[in-house]
């Protein structure tokens, strides 16, 4: 941080593991607050995850879904950043079960950055197995920003 860097896509304080199973709204508006509590999005933000959720699923196989806003809810984004709810027990999804649900918040084209160097991780997996249950906060962290350019 400092010489006008902008902040970490993720931080430590956002990587939250061991959470109680919810419905998937439940996960959806916690992302959001997590989102909103990094000053990364306004409040709107959450009406617009929610409604993205209502015209595609935004879980993506391996245990992982990654809400985000609609593309109208731009303004309520403030800056880039993800965060990382673990649910070792899952969440439903209708097309599958979240174990990490991963809120995205992306200003400008940066969530098509942010998304392809999540990938990168996501596709393994046995690695994405590993992020369901670990207790280790500092491997989620490293695992998840190890592809990013942070």
């Amino acid at each position: 941080m400092g010489n006008g860097e902008p902040p970490a896509v993720l931080d430590r304080a956002s990587v939250l593991l061991g959470l109680e199973s919810v419905d998937r709204d439940t996960a959806i508006r916690k992302a959001a607050s997590v989102l909103a509590g990094r000053g990364l999005v306004t409040a709107d933000y959450e009406q617009a995850m929610l409604a993205r959720e209502e015209t595609v699923s935004t879980y993506m196989g391996n245990g992982v879904a990654l809400p985000h806003g609609t593309f109208e809810a731009k303004s309520a984004i403030l800056g880039t950043g993800i965060v990382v709810l673990q649910y070792p027990n899952g969440v439903e999804w209708p097309n599958g079960t979240a174990h990490l649900v991963i809120g995205l918040a992306a200003a400008n084209d940066d969530h098509v950055t942010v998304l392809s160097q999540l990938a990168e991780v996501l596709q393994d997996e046995d690695l994405c197995e590993q992020l369901w249950t670990t207790t280790d906060p500092e491997f989620m962290f490293e695992t998840i920003t190890g592809e990013m350019q942070v």
